[in-house]
């Protein structure tokens, strides 16, 4: 039970994820429909709008990914994958999942002193820190971090696991 409670969670934090970006999304093409409006029709633009769409897409690409982790939404070779023996296929996905957790790794690693260097300057427009622009980088590499290893980890047991349970049956 508890096994199952923290799986959970973890399901619902990649759906809170999903959401966070799903808004993102929702503002930023208000935004730019606003923009567009304005620079045809009112013939004066928000000078502010191109910036934050910036880093609006920038939080999109980066959490959207952070969620596929979880769902295995993210772009795999199933031709190749589908056709190795199934402890090949296993061993072979959770290579995978150990790859993007070393990748995600550097990602949460180098955004932590990405952020930390830049956060005594300033946005061109918004006048906000320009770290607040580059906090997605750890943000969505932790995630992916977390989200990997414990798909990784979960491939093997799910497979020995119910391998023992059939072999002792």
């Amino acid at each position: 039970m508890q096994k199952e409670a923290w799986l959970l969670w973890l399901g619902r934090l990649e759906r809170l994820i999903t959401a966070a970006t799903a808004f993102i999304m929702l503002v930023l093409s208000v935004l730019v429909c606003y923009q567009v409006f304005s620079r045809y029709v009112l013939r004066s633009s928000p000078f502010w709008i191109e910036e934050l769409s910036v880093v609006a897409m920038m939080w999109i690409g980066l959490l959207g990914a952070a969620g596929c982790v979880w769902t295995d939404s993210n772009m795999t070779l199933e031709l190749i994958v589908s056709r190795v023996p199934e402890k090949l296929r296993v061993w072979m996905k959770f290579l995978s999942d150990l790859i993007v957790a070393g990748f995600a790794w550097l990602l949460f690693q180098q955004g932590i002193i990405l952020v930390r260097n830049t956060m005594t300057a300033t946005m061109a427009t918004l006048s906000l820190p320009m770290g607040y622009t580059y906090l997605i980088l750890p943000l969505s590499g932790g995630f992916m971090v977390l989200f990997s290893l414990i798909k990784a980890l979960r491939r093997l047991i799910r497979f020995y696991g119910a391998k023992g349970a059939n072999d002792s049956a």
